[in-house]
């Protein structure tokens, strides 16, 4: 809730366009995704934050920046090792990244349509949390079957992601802390 409000403040700054699809838009919308890692949440300040820059000049493209950001994650039913957990705070640095980048492009004005989507949850564990062999319905209509619940980038990314899409832009570009795939890969 603290990180959306900051990000608020700073799209009111810079002029940018705030749009906060909360968790009740993204049931309508049908994001399975993402509502699976959402719903374990204490709280019910999940969502995912639309920054749109729009330049004074004739846009020559639009670009689409995607960021993960969960403020915290615990691994779900699929418990993080103790170790793990003194750094998951920082499971939000992808969003951080595509605001910071968003930001750049502001400053230099540059002449394309920007729209920052940013993927704001936990993935805590309890009674709710989503479990291994879960299926669940993105919101493009694909079904994806649950591995591990530590895969909750992967989750709440595929909603963003085909969010993003749907608005055509040209060029995509996602930005995620997925260490623990690639420490595996």
């Amino acid at each position: 809730v603290n990180y959306r409000k900051a990000l608020k403040t700073l799209a009111g700054t810079h002029g940018w366009r705030f749009e906060f699809l909360d968790e009740g838009r993204l049931k309508r919308l049908g994001a399975g995704a993402f509502l699976a890692v959402s719903r374990s949440n204490p709280h019910r300040g999940a969502g995912i934050v639309r920054l749109t820059y729009r330049p004074k000049v004739r846009p020559r493209g639009r670009f689409a920046l995607v960021g993960k950001g969960i403020c915290f994650d615990t691994g779900g039913i699929n418990l993080k090792p103790h170790k793990s957990m003194y750094s998951m705070h920082e499971d939000m640095q992808g969003s951080a990244v595509a605001v910071g980048t968003l930001l750049t492009l502001t400053q230099l004005k540059a002449p394309y349509e920007i729209d920052c989507w940013l993927a704001l949850t936990e993935n805590q564990i309890g009674p709710s949390a989503y479990r291994p062999q879960e299926i669940v319905t993105a919101v493009n209509g694909k079904t994806i079957q649950v591995v591990h619940s530590d895969a909750e980038g992967r989750m709440v990314l595929a909603d963003t992601l085909a969010l993003a899409a749907k608005q055509d832009p040209a060029v995509i570009i996602d930005y995620a802390t997925l260490t623990g795939a690639c420490i595996m890969a």
